[in-house]
């Protein structure tokens, strides 16, 4: 449990307001150090037999141009990629907005890299009301916990998910985490703070609906 809070703590998050395809939009910034070099990174985010063993089973083509689908969860196309370096991709969750994933590693040593994902979307105003970017920010904080585990060699993917009194603290500080984002972005501290208790609501089921 403490190693999965620390690792929460760990990563830094922004919300900015920028637009995608003429429309206004908001990205979720989540930047985190792992215990490992970058050609292991890119190799764990962009091969298919990886990236089921800590995210989700993929399928499709992960060339440029090509489409991919993460079985029960997005789809989209590669839009761009810089072999070793960064990849853009569409994602698309059923009939939700239009929506990017720009992933980027670094080196900050020999054994160390700087993982960054930012994920724009043109969220609907009402729903981001409601649930502000932690309805998108602690779904990618569960996922960067997944790659940290599987680059430190810890049994991770979905068939080795915590329990779920590890992980509903874990949605709890995350939410609070994106509270926190959204007020250094400008948000009213209130309306984020209730917004960040029906996130929890949501990820841990406790609002009849459950996380998707």
């Amino acid at each position: 449990m403490a190693d999965i809070m620390d690792m929460l703590t760990g990563i830094t998050r922004l919300v900015k307001t920028t637009t995608l395809n003429h429309q206004e939009a908001t990205s979720v910034v989540l930047q985190l150090e792992v215990p490992a070099p970058v050609h292991d990174v890119w190799a764990a985010c962009t091969e298919a037999d990886s990236i089921q063993k800590w995210f989700l089973p993929i399928s499709g083509d992960l060339g440029i141009g090509g489409r991919y689908a993460l079985e029960g969860n997005a789809s989209g196309e590669v839009l761009d990629c810089n072999a070793g370096r960064s990849f853009r991709v569409s994602w698309v969750m059923g009939q939700g907005p239009d929506s990017e994933l720009l992933f980027t590693v670094t080196p900050t040593n020999v054994d160390h890299s700087l993982v960054e994902l930012a994920h724009t979307s043109t969220v609907d105003p009402e729903m981001m009301a409601n649930y502000g970017p932690g309805s998108v920010g602690v779904g990618w904080d569960g996922a960067l916990l997944g790659l940290q585990h599987y680059l430190r060699g810890i049994p991770t993917g979905p068939q080795h998910r915590p329990a779920p009194e590890i992980m509903n603290p874990f949605m709890a500080a995350s939410s609070e985490a994106w509270a926190d984002a959204a007020i250094a972005n400008g948000a009213n501290p209130g309306d984020a703070r209730a917004a960040a208790r029906r996130t929890t609501a949501f990820y841990t089921g406790r609002d009849g609906q459950g996380a998707s």
